[in-house]
């Protein structure tokens, strides 16, 4: 097992480095949202952004506005990361709790860089909103630590009372328990960015014969031929049904959904989070 001091040192060196070469260091856009305090709503100009045309003001006057920002000196990221049982299931290279604390990490490890704040709920406990160093190895010492944490729907909901100040968010987790109304109280003062992380195996069963499979929620265990197409075939459709309906629930919460699975490496998917960031959903929504 890794130490935080290494697991941080392999982070820097396979993730964070790697991005600064896509971005140039540059990652404004991973935490623009909700952060920022609106000055003003204006005429369109040349070169302003896409993603902040008020669609509201445009309609009204018929002609394009934008919400212009002043920026607030300190941004707080809080990180949720889920650790239930379900969580410590992983096929491939990495358990899927594993690849929701290196994404966690990662994004600690950029907004400390910048000089902003990060607080966690972890399956441990609380880490008080800090800045610095220092707070990127203990987010690494704890989340390395066993733990469960609270039910998702407990957990979101004292993440909602903690975090006073506006925020961005980021919530890890497979989303198996039920999560939309904390999800979306959350949300509605937040900018919340929400991963669900899954594994091949949750997708599509593999040809290998009789399986044996135990839920670490509940502890029922079930034996099924996974030689047998109609057996596979009704899987992929109960799980791709299942995975439809966590994302479109986590967006009728108010969030924006990520998804993430144990086979991906990191740096594309920071790359995906920084892409989303600097064009919100509601944007992508009104230009489709």
């Amino acid at each position: 097992m890794e130490t935080p001091e290494a697991l941080l040192a392999r982070l820097e060196l396979e993730v964070v480095r790697p991005l600064d070469g896509f971005l140039f260091g540059d990652y404004r856009g991973v935490f623009y949202g909700k952060s920022l305090e609106l000055a003003e709503i204006s005429p369109y100009a040349p070169g302003d952004e896409a993603e902040r045309i008020d669609w509201p003001a445009t309609a009204r006057t018929g002609e394009l506005h934008v919400r212009r920002f002043r920026e607030e000196r300190e941004l707080t990221l809080w990180l949720y990361l889920d650790g239930s049982p379900s969580m410590r299931f992983g096929s491939r290279r990495r358990e899927k709790y594993a690849l929701a604390l290196e994404l966690a990490l990662s994004a600690a490890y950029i907004a400390l860089r910048h000089g902003n704040r990060v607080g966690a709920l972890l399956p441990t406990g609380l880490l008080p909103p800090r800045g610095g160093k220092a707070q990127a190895l203990l987010l690494a010492r704890e989340g390395l630590r066993p733990g469960t944490g609270l039910p998702l729907g407990e957990g979101l909901g004292l993440l909602g009372r903690l975090a006073r100040k506006r925020s961005l968010v980021l919530v890890l987790s497979d989303f198996l328990d039920p999560f939309y109304a904390p999800l979306s109280r959350l949300a509605a003062r937040h900018d919340v960015v929400a991963v669900l992380v899954e594994d091949p195996w949750e997708r599509a069963l593999p040809e290998v014969g009789v399986m044996a499979f135990f839920d670490p929620e509940t502890g029922e265990a079930l034996e099924v031929n996974a030689l047998d197409g109609r057996v596979r075939e009704a899987y992929a459709r109960r799980a791709e049904a299942l995975r439809r309906a966590r994302m479109g629930e986590i967006r009728r919460a108010g969030a924006d959904p990520l998804l993430a699975s144990t086979e991906m490496d990191l740096v594309p998917l920071l790359l995906e989070l920084v892409r989303r960031r600097r064009w919100p959903s509601r944007a992508r929504k009104a230009f489709s």
